[in-house]
């Protein structure tokens, strides 16, 4: 999947997680979402993350991102070379070994510990509906898809994927914050 329908995912497992959880995630805390979704590909040199930030336009911006940039493109390298694309970060322990940290050290920002969490595995499950499918036990097992054959990236379906994810988001956050009804004009529930 591409980096778009990874930050729809992810802003649609926030919600999604809020409603089953109860939560209420203040809107900062969405974006916290979507770059964690974009997280397990830190493992792909070519990717969001894993490429870096240092390519920003604006001078002042660029060098301030340079150390995040930095640790970006090295851990990327280190992962590529030391377990490969798509396997530690897109499994159950990538999953498990992100989420303890973020509940150790965030664990008194519950709103943000769930959108890490919950943009992270956003990713996992984006990437089961691949062709390729990920390997959900690794470093056992074949990889695992959610549709036979997989949606291959970068065609139609995955857009037409993204817009069902898009449209969930919408129902949710509408559900989520009644005040957004008013907003676009529809009537109250």
């Amino acid at each position: 999947m591409n980096a778009t329908t990874h930050a729809v995912f992810g802003v649609a497992s926030l919600a999604g997680a809020a409603l089953v959880t109860g939560a209420d995630p203040p809107a900062y805390v969405y974006p916290a979402a979507v770059a964690a979704a974009w997280l397990p590909d830190v493992d792909n040199p070519r990717s969001t993350l894993g490429n870096g930030l240092s390519r920003l336009k604006s001078p002042v911006l660029n060098l301030l991102s340079r150390p995040v940039s930095w640790a970006l493109r090295t851990t990327s390298f280190v992962l590529v070379r030391t377990v490969g694309h798509r396997t530690l970060t897109h499994s159950l322990a990538g999953i498990i070994l992100f989420a303890l940290p973020v509940w150790l050290f965030l664990g008194s920002f519950p709103n943000l510990s769930l959108a890490l969490v919950a943009g992270y595995a956003s990713h996992v499950i984006a990437d089961a509906l691949n062709t390729r499918g990920v390997p959900l036990l690794w470093p056992v097992g074949k990889p695992f898809r959610l549709l036979p054959g997989g949606v291959r990236s970068g065609g139609a379906v995955e857009v037409a994927v993204a817009l069902v994810a898009l449209a969930f988001t919408l129902y949710a956050l509408l559900l989520l914050y009644p005040g957004l009804r008013g907003v676009i004009g529809l009537q109250p529930l």
